[in-house]
């Protein structure tokens, strides 16, 4: 009779992927997009600026982290509360506060900033 929990780190690190999967899956969707198009538009030479291409990268830059964040994570959401895993709907959960404040402590001041100094600075 030992009082030790028979639980061992990798069944742990096996319980908990699904919490990772709800919440890094989204932000890395999100800001992985918005930072992958950022790059590709500052290294376009005059050469590669089509405007069709342009208006690709530029649409991807700003929709990746204002809806590809919010709607896979709100996808993961919906599939782990209907599925009945918990772990990914609470992962899902915490990347939809962290995008909530991601928009308010970010996006937010550097809109009203870009808005309100337009051609100022």
């Amino acid at each position: 009779m030992s009082d030790e929990v028979a639980d061992s780190p990798k069944t742990e690190t096996i319980n908990t992927s699904g919490y990772w999967y709800g919440l890094l899956i989204p932000i890395c969707l999100g800001l992985g997009g918005s930072f992958f198009s950022l790059m590709v538009l500052l290294s376009m030479t005059s050469w590669l600026l089509d405007n069709g291409l342009l208006f690709f990268f530029a649409l991807l830059f700003q929709m990746g982290h204002a809806v590809l964040w919010p709607s896979s994570a709100a996808f993961i959401f919906f599939q782990g509360k209907k599925s009945g895993n918990l772990l990914s709907k609470n992962g899902a959960l915490l990347s939809l506060k962290l995008y909530a404040v991601w928009m308010v402590v970010i996006i937010a001041p550097l809109a009203w900033f870009a808005f309100n100094f337009n051609g100022i600075v």
